[in-house]
């Protein structure tokens, strides 16, 4: 987990016990904005598909 994610790269993640992909939309300086699916969004509770990833919890897939 050591590189930093670009715009449209592929990242996986664990949330709440979950292994989550989702792309890459926007690069923060210690996250990334990522656009997952529908049913992950569901799944975790959240009222939009997107969430904040930090830099140190995601690994480059794509």
């Amino acid at each position: 987990m050591s590189k930093k994610g670009k715009e449209g790269d592929i990242v996986k993640f664990i949330r709440n016990g979950m292994m989550i992909m989702g792309k890459v939309l926007k690069v923060r300086e210690a996250s990334v904005i990522v656009s997952i699916s529908n049913d992950d969004a569901e799944a975790l509770n959240l009222d939009t598909p997107f969430t904040i990833v930090s830099n140190k919890n995601y690994v480059i897939v794509l």
